[in-house]
């Protein structure tokens, strides 16, 4: 079946006037928009594939709660350190639920004890908070935290003198 020539285009036209062309909608409409965008969710879900297959090897941090050990003579432990040992073993922090409060000259001194062996120091705690940078197998063979009261400075012999307010049992 022909149509008369102009017929298509009349019924095209019927409006009136000439065809507009249909409007753009701007950046949304357009297709390198969309193929950006897929490309991005493409790299995006790969990247979480792959982290998921492969969980980073460094195991996740050690919390250990030093429970104050009883009433020692110039300090008044109110409450427990949080000790966080990270999962490679390189730093671990301290944090007091409340507040310490000891006397201006004493200090407290957070030591590594081991099941066999001298307790080794790790260092001073003003105030109960600190951040320990851990010497490489400082923690090894230890199973203990625990928190000492000290002359000012730190023990003066390298081992503990003074009494144990705070202990924590831990397990690497």
């Amino acid at each position: 079946m022909r149509t008369k020539p102009g017929t298509i285009e009349a019924l095209l036209h019927a409006g009136g006037g000439e065809a507009k062309p249909a409007d753009s909608g701007g950046w949304w409409s357009r297709l390198a928009f969309w193929r950006g965008l897929a490309a991005f969710a493409s790299v995006t879900a790969i990247g979480l594939a792959v982290l998921l297959a492969n969980p980073s090897a460094v195991p996740p941090p050690i919390v250990v709660v030093l429970a104050p050990t009883g009433s020692a003579p110039g300090a008044t432990p109110p409450a427990s350190l949080v000790a966080s040992i990270s999962g490679d073993g390189s730093t671990l922090v301290t944090r007091p639920i409340v507040p310490v409060s000891i006397q201006p000259d004493r200090a407290l001194e957070l030591w590594a004890v081991p099941k066999e062996g001298a307790p080794r120091s790790l260092g001073l705690l003003p105030g109960g908070s600190g951040t320990v940078a851990l010497r490489r197998k400082v923690l090894a063979g230890a199973d203990t935290l625990a928190v000492t009261l000290e002359p000012a400075g730190g023990s003066p012999t390298g081992q503990p003198t003074g009494p144990i307010v705070y202990a924590g049992k831990f397990s690497l």
